[in-house]
């Protein structure tokens, strides 16, 4: 019925962009969508897992305001070198960080 290796946007007239990360699993996968329109527009992060026979189901949507994605970038940047500092320590092998690509609002 569906195709896990084909990426399906939302069906929302409001979403400008969807990207999703490269590296997501075959079975679950984040998306981030810019919604809203011109001079309200909000990010939106889509969680969804992949069903036999249905598809690609959203399971959370966590809505961010433009003035909250500097807060969530830093969060994000912290979480990441504790995590990369402690796969150092346990002696995990180091993986290079993965450079995302968002689409271009122009």
């Amino acid at each position: 019925m569906f195709s896990r290796g084909v990426e399906r946007t939302a069906m929302q007239t409001s979403t400008k962009a969807a990207h999703s990360p490269r590296h997501a699993t075959p079975e679950q996968k984040v998306e981030v969508v810019l919604e809203g329109a011109e001079g309200e527009e909000r990010v939106a992060l889509r969680y969804s897992t992949w069903t036999e026979g249905l598809g690609w189901c959203c399971q959370k949507t966590i809505r961010v305001e433009a003035e909250q994605l500097d807060d969530l970038h830093r969060s994000l940047t912290v979480a990441r070198q504790r995590l990369n500092r402690r796969r150092a320590e346990a002696g995990e092998p180091h993986r290079p960080a993965q450079v995302i690509q968002l689409p271009s609002l122009s």
